[in-house]
């Protein structure tokens, strides 16, 4: 079974030919994670397919990506909430940058407000009849809007990112002394019900990462604060759930990237081969096509 990253960032210096926003102290604007670098990582930890994901919503390196590495990636892009063309940007984006996927950090209506009257909904109807796959990492609240998007539109693939945390990332992000994403929420999460009641609920639409370790813990590599949350997320996911992902390039000094990739076995070394295979590239396999 071919090994695949489910999730991790490319991106170029920003200029006029590749514009894309700037995170000072993460990614400010000279700051670039090019493919080459990256394939060269991938083949050390023989590793054969990738999904890229940018860090906002412009997709011109991605497509530049996927077109000059056939086979090897599938692309993600990130929802733009300026596009004139809202509801018809998945196509649009699909048929111009190869995407396969759009992110979403939370879909911006209130608690109680209904599926149908969200302003992503007529995106993510689309997205249903594309089969293109929703990435989501928003907060508890946004989370019961997905509950009750999915409750709308069954078949509507997604894919929960990072073990299922639910931060408030435009609230809560800190970056930490590697330049990289930093979260301090306890452990477990006050959210990890909340996951498992939607995993429960959306037994044949909903998937996770198993990501981003690096963000939520309190301990060095490898990180075992983090058992309950990955045994939990394990029991109600199950192994044909579950994408194992990287999320370079926060990780690729500090542990690494073969090391990040290797949690799945330090966490869950009771799984079986056929198990550890799907976690490990037969769930992206389903998902994506190379």
């Amino acid at each position: 079974m071919a090994v695949v990253d489910a999730h991790l960032h490319l991106f170029k210096a920003r200029s006029e030919a590749y514009p894309r926003y700037v995170f000072e102290g993460m990614a400010p604007a000279e700051r670039e994670e090019l493919a080459g670098e990256f394939l060269e990582a991938m083949d050390g930890a023989e590793v054969d397919h990738a999904v890229v994901v940018p860090i906002s919503a412009h997709d011109e390196y991605l497509a530049e990506v996927l077109s000059d590495h056939p086979g090897k990636f599938a692309g993600v892009g990130v929802y733009d909430e300026e596009a004139e063309d809202r509801a018809g940007q998945a196509a649009r984006r699909a048929e111009q940058s190869g995407i396969q996927g759009l992110r979403f950090y939370g879909f911006g209506g209130e608690p109680g407000s209904p599926a149908e009257s969200l302003e992503v909904f007529p995106v993510l109807e689309a997205m249903r009849g594309l089969d293109m796959k929703v990435w989501f990492y928003g907060s508890p609240d946004q989370v019961r809007l997905l509950d009750k998007v999915m409750r709308r539109l069954p078949g509507l693939k997604v894919v929960l990112n990072h073990l299922g945390f639910c931060p408030d990332i435009w609230m809560e992000l800190a970056i930490d002394e590697h330049r990289r994403p930093r979260f301090d929420i306890p452990l477990p999460p006050d959210s990890l019900e909340l996951i498992e009641q939607m995993a429960a609920d959306h037994p044949d639409d909903l998937y996770v990462h198993v990501s981003g370790q690096y963000a939520f813990t309190q301990t060095p590599y490898p990180h075992p604060d983090l058992q309950e949350v990955v045994d939990r997320i394990h029991a109600a996911f199950g192994a044909h759930r579950m994408l194992n992902a990287s999320d370079w390039p926060w990780i690729k000094t500090n542990p690494g990237y073969q090391e990040v990739l290797s949690l799945v076995d330090h966490y869950l070394p009771g799984l079986t081969p056929e198990e550890r295979a799907a976690v490990r590239g037969g769930t992206a396999l389903s998902l994506f096509d190379f």
